[in-house]
């Protein structure tokens, strides 16, 4: 068919009630060439063109009603760009089932249908399976939406209130079971972590100040694998070196990101810049034969030179125009080559960084370890009561048998003397002390 009857038929097919099948979660993978080029979702009711290239319906109308004039009956495609005078609804059969075979998840995911099915049959399950699928409420005065499970027999009207006796809040007739069992805020439920009791409202704020939950450190964003309980998290945190570094991957990953955000942008501007290539190419192609037939069918000089001038200022334009775009387009590829080097640098120099701070963390442990053994080691010798009495006896020891030795001599020079006839005997000596001279110097 011609474009003009494609376009009537895809109008006639338009109506209510039908699943936009482009807007379902797709469940399984399916390959990149059962991808349409224009919406980049699996192909819904394909067509095809003549250079063979297959589009959605709706995505291939909506192209030939942006981009077509409204007084030509060619159109290109939008792929290759080849001028095309009709559409082609005669798709292969295998394409068709292949997009038809991809599990997709039920459009009513919002209102709680977890259903997954093929998406050749979604449309049937909307319509006649769904149970969550919401329908107009049966009560004429009621302009709300119910979902089709929550219709009684009686047709009766379930978006009336009804008020929760525990948490007196006003909730759906339909929704009042679930409620009941499920979301009342004011039921009790047990914290997972510490076992404590308490209201479901209150849930939130107690996981948030539950000393029992555990969570991870606040440096696991930089690679740190550690999680603790909150309650031991704090001292962790005093320790972990990647905390310390934090403000310095913060200002990297900025940085990271402000790159990343330039090379994209110049990346836009080069597929830009390419396009415009393109379609200048493709004009200058079809304006060739043009050229060419007009230089042939003159039998006039004058016509003939004229043509030439034309043929040249044409071509001088054109070459100028394409070595200003190539230049360009040079230009961009040698700046996006300088910024990808930059982020390289930028990564080894990170990288580098991390390793020398772990060193340096690493050798100021080792110190510090060193020093505590040896503060171990001395506090060890001061309570240790063995190490101070040991020296102190063999001192005492000396200390007495000196006296004993020297004093052994004047007790034998005494004893021939008349005072030990004479007088009775006065017993063992007392040992004499070395503050006793400085005694008797005093008396005397």
């Amino acid at each position: 068919m011609n474009i003009h009857e494609f376009l009537s038929a895809e109008a006639d097919c338009d109506r209510e009630g039908l699943v936009d099948l482009r807007s379902l979660d797709c469940v399984s993978h399916y390959d990149s060439h059962l991808m349409c080029p224009i919406c980049h979702c699996a192909f819904v009711q394909p067509v095809r063109l003549q250079c063979d290239h297959v589009f959605c319906g709706k995505c291939l109308r909506s192209a030939i009603t942006s981009f077509r004039s409204t007084d030509s009956d060619v159109f290109p495609c939008p792929s290759c760009r080849t001028p095309t005078y009709e559409v082609l609804t005669s798709v292969p059969r295998l394409l068709i089932n292949m997009c038809d075979d991809i599990r997709v998840r039920c459009p009513f995911i919002p209102e709680g249908c977890q259903e997954t099915l093929p998406r050749g049959h979604v449309q049937s399950h909307v319509d006649k399976y769904c149970a969550y699928r919401p329908v107009p409420c049966p009560d004429t005065s009621c302009d709300q939406m119910i979902r089709q499970k929550d219709l009684y027999p009686d047709q009766k009207c379930t978006h009336g209130l009804q008020q929760c006796p525990r948490c007196e809040e006003d909730v759906m007739e339909q929704d009042y079971e679930e409620h009941d069992k499920e979301l009342c805020p004011s039921l009790e439920t047990t914290c997972v972590d510490c076992g404590t009791t308490i209201v479901r409202r209150e849930m939130k704020k107690h996981v948030e100040a539950c000393p029992e939950v555990v969570s991870p450190c606040a440096a696991s964003k930089y690679g740190c694998p550690v999680k603790i309980r909150r309650a031991e998290i704090g001292g962790h945190e005093q320790l972990c070196p990647l905390i310390a570094m934090s403000p310095y991957f913060e200002a990297q990953n900025t940085r990271l990101d402000l790159l990343e955000l330039t090379v994209r942008h110049l990346q836009q501007r080069n597929e830009i810049f390419e396009d415009g290539l393109a379609n200048i190419r493709s004009t200058l192609v079809d304006s060739a034969p043009a050229g060419m037939s007009g230089a042939s069918g003159g039998n006039d000089h004058q016509t003939d030179n004229m043509d030439e001038s034309v043929d040249r200022s044409s071509s001088v334009f054109s070459s100028n125009a394409t070595t200003y775009l190539l230049s360009l387009h040079e230009s961009l590829r040698e700046e996006v080559d300088q910024l990808s080097h930059a982020i390289t640098d930028l990564d080894a120099r990170a990288s580098m960084t991390i390793l020398n701070e772990s060193l340096r963390i690493k050798e100021d442990m080792a110190h510090t370890n060193a020093a505590v053994n040896s503060v171990r080691m001395q506090v060890q010798w001061l309570m240790n009561p063995r190490l101070h009495h040991g020296p102190r006896a063999g001192v005492r020891a000396n200390t007495v048998g000196g006296n004993d030795t020297n004093r052994s001599p004047l007790a034998a020079s005494s004893a021939p003397g008349p005072s030990s006839t004479a007088g009775p005997s006065m017993g063992p000596l007392r040992p004499r002390r070395p503050s006793d001279s400085g005694r008797e110097g005093t008396k005397l």
